[in-house]
């Protein structure tokens, strides 16, 4: 059920407005109350569907009532919540004309309280429309089958296979967080951009994840090894000329609270163990730990040693490569919620002549595993 923040000081409106919130269905745990606008800011998060404000409340315990549902609206336009509905009732229409424009830029509804036909029915419809919209706390994207494949073989999970939006969804729960995995119709930055975009924007997650294999440039990764993005980029970027390329890559970096997640998970020597667990297929000729690393994505497949050193070029410290890891960086850097974006990948080849399939599978495996692991510990 979408959970509700009604704003209002004075006790006879907010609980006229709670009543009527009940009276729709709504239960009581789902409705969140608040009287001063330091207390919205402080209740308010992403699980918040609808919020219902006044556009005269105090700033604080004690102060006069003052337009601070402007404030409100300013601290909304701040948060990563793009998709909760407005609402704000008061007992001043006459102020309405003043403030209506900035207001109903931001999509927020003004209400007359005395008409209250008018105020319930907008809020009957916000609650419907906010409850029909599908919420996931996280997105991890795969793309390809066998990328998906290891987590239908996790029971706890509970998941559940969807066919929706032109999307084939696997919805799954992790702890007390709801999320879905998302095979991309097709591989590249394309793909990976345009869908994770459309994601985002459509189920409002708090992070947003990959996993999968990769290549991995020699000397700077090993064959199976786990990589972690910390930074991305689009090796293709930038102008071609008489002299040649001139790379222009722009660079994404993950979050530095998520970076500092992932270096405690990463520094634990018993990790790579752990996610091996019971796995009794092929896997690499060694073990090599996971880590932190630099990625740069494109759009073909690169089968080329020569070609691999061109691009190693680029950035000296770059150890993955791939062809959609930017691509979600980017959607989320660019999305108005900018949710936390996590991509882990397994190197199974050199992206030379020499190319082995043998290791996909556990690559597929290992780096689901450390999404499901990385995505409770970001949770919790």
């Amino acid at each position: 059920m979408v959970k509700i923040l009604v704003c209002d000081d004075d006790e006879t409106k907010l609980l006229e407005i709670v009543t009527y919130v009940k009276s729709l269905g709504t239960l009581e745990h789902d409705i969140i109350t608040a009287r001063t606008m330091v207390e919205f800011t402080s209740k308010f998060s992403n699980d918040i569907g609808v919020c219902v404000i006044d556009i005269r409340i105090p700033a604080y315990d004690g102060a006069n009532p003052d337009q601070n549902g402007l404030g409100i609206l300013q601290h909304l336009e701040s948060s990563s919540n793009g998709q909760v509905k407005l609402l704000a009732i008061s007992a001043y229409p006459d102020e309405f004309e003043e403030i209506r424009p900035r207001f109903e830029r931001q999509g927020c509804v003004l209400a007359d309280f005395s008409k209250r036909n008018v105020w319930q029915n907008a809020l009957r419809m916000l609650i419907l429309q906010s409850t029909s919209q599908t919420k996931f706390d996280f997105l991890i994207f795969v793309a390809l089958q066998k990328e998906r494949a290891p987590y239908l073989s996790v029971p706890e999970l509970g998941g559940t296979s969807i066919s929706s939006d032109g999307l084939t969804r696997y919805d799954i729960s992790i702890g007390e967080k709801v999320g879905s995995i998302i095979e991309l119709p097709g591989m590249g930055l394309v793909d990976a951009s345009i869908v994770a975009a459309k994601c985002i924007d459509r189920y409002s997650p708090s992070l947003v994840a990959m996993s999968g294999i990769c290549a991995g440039f020699s000397g700077r990764a090993e064959m199976g090894q786990l990589l972690i993005s910390q930074l991305a980029y689009e090796y293709q970027t930038g102008k071609w000329s008489k002299d040649g390329f001139a790379a222009e890559p722009y660079q994404i970096p993950i979050s530095e609270k998520l970076r500092v997640m992932v270096r405690q998970l990463v520094d634990d020597e018993r990790l790579i163990h752990e996610l091996e667990g019971d796995w009794t297929h092929n896997r690499p000729n060694a073990t090599h730990n996971p880590k932190l690393a630099i990625f740069t994505s494109g759009s073909a497949v690169i089968a080329d040693q020569q070609y691999m050193e061109q691009v190693a070029t680029h950035h000296r410290k770059v150890s993955g490569l791939d062809m959609e890891v930017f691509g979600l960086h980017r959607a989320a850097h660019l999305a108005s919620s900018r949710p936390d974006v996590l991509c882990a990948k397994v190197v199974v080849d050199l992206a030379d002549s020499g190319k082995n399939d043998e290791i996909q599978p556990y690559g597929c495996y290992i780096s689901s595993r450390f999404l499901l692991k990385a995505i409770a510990n970001y949770f919790d």
